[in-house]
């Protein structure tokens, strides 16, 4: 069954990826179990119908925001509406003070790679005026918890892999996984890894290169995004 019930013409590629994401999100990750990473997705959709909440208030601390039986510690929900709703606002401090509650730096990185995902998928049908994916149940798992030996703070608040390529790129290559999901989820929507810095002229859809950089620059400043 096709992931959006629309006449849109969709490209396949485009509607599977967004499929695939979502068993994804379903699947123990590295940090996080099935159910939280699910989770992380329920309180993307949370803070994106809630009323506006300023950036300095958190979930846990409004009632009624915040249900008692969430998988999820408050320090990741907390996490999960600011980069939902307020991402020009993060700091180094706070950042820090989301360590400082409990979240694994790695755990957080995991965390902002399905909060990015799952606020690309959603967007997508919220514009498009398409049902969003129903949320598929959670596989039992257990995080793998695995490392990259050279993961070491560098340029970023998070531990990086000694990898090359652009630094949204390098960005989550401390969770591999995920660094390769981003890639799944990315390439339908943009351009492949390997082509980013390669011909800037050709024609990739009904967009050329140039029109495709023009979108992705006027957005990135209208939400004010400091990269």
């Amino acid at each position: 069954m096709a992931p959006y019930a629309t006449d849109l013409p969709l490209r396949p590629e485009l509607a599977a990826s967004h499929r695939q994401a979502m068993d994804d999100f379903a699947r123990a990750g590295t940090w996080w179990t099935g159910a939280e990473r699910l989770a992380m997705v329920a309180e993307v959709r949370r803070a994106r119908d809630a009323d506006g909440m300023p950036p300095w208030q958190a979930p846990p601390d409004v009632e009624g925001a915040d249900p008692a039986d969430r998988p999820l510690p408050a320090a990741a929900v907390d996490a999960v509406w600011r980069l939902t709703n307020h991402p020009g606002t993060l700091t180094a401090d706070w950042h820090r003070s989301i360590l400082e509650r409990g979240i694994e730096p790695l755990a957080y990185v995991e965390l902002v790679s399905v909060v990015a995902q799952a606020n690309c998928i959603d967007r997508f049908a919220d514009a498009l005026d398409l049902e969003r994916l129903p949320l598929p149940e959670p596989v039992d798992g257990v995080p793998g918890r695995d490392v990259p030996e050279a993961a070491a703070v560098r340029l970023h608040w998070v531990p990086t892999d000694d990898v090359g390529g652009p630094n949204v790129w390098r960005a989550l290559s401390g969770v591999p996984a995920e660094l390769a999901a981003r890639s799944r989820l990315s390439t339908p929507h943009y351009l492949e890894g390997a082509a980013v810095f390669g011909d800037v002229v050709s024609d990739r859809f009904s967009l050329q290169r140039i029109q495709i950089e023009l979108v992705a620059g006027r957005t990135s400043k209208l939400n004010e995004c400091f990269y």
